[in-house]
C-alpha cells in the first residue's frame, strides 16, 4: 500500500459555487475540464469537528495494530463499538481509511496508507 498525504483546504460556499459555475462554463466551450479531488471544509471548526481527538486516535491505532474488525479497534480505543463504527464510515467516506468487508457488509481488515494531513488555508 503506497503511503499519501491527506489534503484538506478550507473554501467558502462561494468559492465552492464559483469554481463549479467556472467548471460548466468550460464544458459548455468545449474544453476538457481536470478532475481535481479533495476535502473541503468552509472553516477550521467544521475540521475540527470532522478530525476530533478520538478519531485521529483511531487512525494511529489502525496503522500501529491493523485491527481484523471494528470491534477489535473499539477495544484497543476502550470505546463504545456503536461510536467506533460511525467514526470508521465517516473516516472511509473521507478516505482516510480503508477496509474489506464480510459476507454482511460489514468493515474489516481496517488499515490506513495516510501519513500527514496538511491544512492548505487561502486567505
Amino acid at each position: 500500500m503506497a503511503l499519501k498525504t491527506i489534503r484538506i483546504q478550507l473554501k467558502s460556499v462561494d468559492e465552492a459555487l464559483d469554481d463549479a459555475v467556472n467548471v460548466m462554463k468550460a464544458i459548455q466551450k468545449g474544453k476538457r475540464v481536470k478532475a481535481v479531488k479533495g476535502e473541503y471544509f468552509e472553516n477550521l471548526e467544521a475540521v475540527r469537528k470532522i478530525l476530533t481527538e478520538n478519531r485521529l486516535l483511531l487512525l494511529r491505532l489502525i496503522r500501529k495494530y491493523k485491527p481484523q474488525s471494528v470491534s477489535e479497534l473499539a477495544r484497543l480505543a476502550k470505546r463504545d463499538f456503536k461510536h467506533v463504527y460511525g467514526d470508521v464510515e465517516l473516516l472511509q467516506d473521507l478516505g482516510l481509511i480503508e477496509s474489506t468487508t464480510n459476507s454482511q457488509g460489514k468493515p474489516t481488515k481496517l488499515t490506513t496508507d495516510a501519513t500527514e494531513i496538511i491544512f492548505k488555508i487561502a486567505v
